[in-house]
């Protein structure tokens, strides 16, 4: 009676709440959605570094796949994570708080998944020997026991030790006026 006399509406709460969720939900889907793409993004960039990782037996498909991603990563994911971050920007204006929470990591995850296509954290694990030097034989700096890498082409022959190996992990020299890249 008193809301016919003063001309006021009332709605239940019953069918109020359920209209504002879903407006809130139509305004969280996108955010969710464009989040959810930064991480497959930021997977798709670190997948090579996955497979392809020292110490570590890999399967010829998924180096195969691997090898593929990093010949295509920096031009994939730029372009995603530019559509992404061009999305996530237009979204801001209309989306709500809880989007907020969303839209900006997907911009951050993107920006970090394109910065990760051009490093590779295994290089820095390994330290090149450099120039190898040689010793005599009769040297008393050399063990009879140590452990060596013998490698030997063309008559000519070279040892590298793996005490010295073990650290570096990689020499390159020259075997029979070659290049050649021993690892350890």
């Amino acid at each position: 009676m008193l809301s016919a006399a003063f001309g006021i509406e009332c709605e239940s709460m019953a069918t109020a709440t359920p209209a504002r969720i879903t407006k809130r939900t139509l305004k969280i889907v996108p955010a969710l959605c464009l989040f959810l793409a930064s991480l497959a993004i930021l997977i798709f960039a670190a997948y090579p570094m996955y497979v392809i990782r020292p110490f570590r037996e890999q399967r010829p498909a998924a180096l195969e796949r691997a090898l593929w991603v990093l010949l295509h990563d920096k031009a994939l994911s730029l372009i995603a994570a530019s559509l992404v971050t061009l999305f996530a920007l237009l979204l801001w204006r209309r989306a709500g708080w809880m989007a907020k929470l969303l839209l900006a990591p997907a911009m951050g995850l993107s920006v970090l998944a394109v910065t990760s296509t051009w490093i590779n954290p295994f290089e820095h694990l390994f330290h090149p020997l450099g120039q190898p030097t040689y010793l005599a034989a009769d040297r008393a700096a050399i063990d009879a026991n140590d452990m060596v890498i013998a490698v030997t082409l063309g008559g000519e022959s070279r040892a590298y030790p793996i005490r010295e190996m073990g650290y570096h992990h990689v020499v390159n020299d020259r075997l029979h006026g070659l290049p050649i890249v021993v690892t350890y």
